[in-house]
């Protein structure tokens, strides 16, 4: 992938993903089936996260596993853990397209494969 083919990350632009995958799933598709404290809908969507402390100069470098994704954030599952409120940069790489931005760390669970960690895109206008 081009440098040039990955784009900011804005609301506009998840929002056409998520419009995208659901059509291709159809009606019959599931959506995230646990308790849910959020504004909007989670939809599993697999794909890859980097993750870099924000302000850093990029050499400490994380990688997660997107769990799900919605308009205001994801969850992800991760090797290392995040305090919540963590303020990190991104970069989400989906089939349908890759995206930078930024985001801070809601919550962060540890499980029996790693830590589930809950991030809030930071969606600068």
């Amino acid at each position: 992938m081009k440098t040039e083919e990955i784009v900011k990350l804005t609301p506009k632009r998840v929002a056409s993903l998520l419009k995208a995958r659901r059509k291709l799933a159809g009606p019959s598709a599931d959506l995230y089936a646990g308790h849910d404290l959020r504004r909007s809908v989670r939809w599993p969507f697999p794909g890859q996260v980097e993750l870099w402390p924000a302000g850093g100069d990029g050499r400490e470098r994380f990688y997660a596993t997107c769990h799900n994704l919605s308009t205001n954030g994801l969850g992800m599952i991760a090797d290392a853990s995040f305090e919540p409120g963590t303020r990190v940069e991104l970069a989400c790489h989906f089939p349908e397209a890759s995206f930078y931005g930024k985001g801070v760390i809601r919550h962060c669970t540890k499980i029996p494969k790693g830590y589930l960690i809950g991030l809030q895109f930071d969606f600068e206008e």
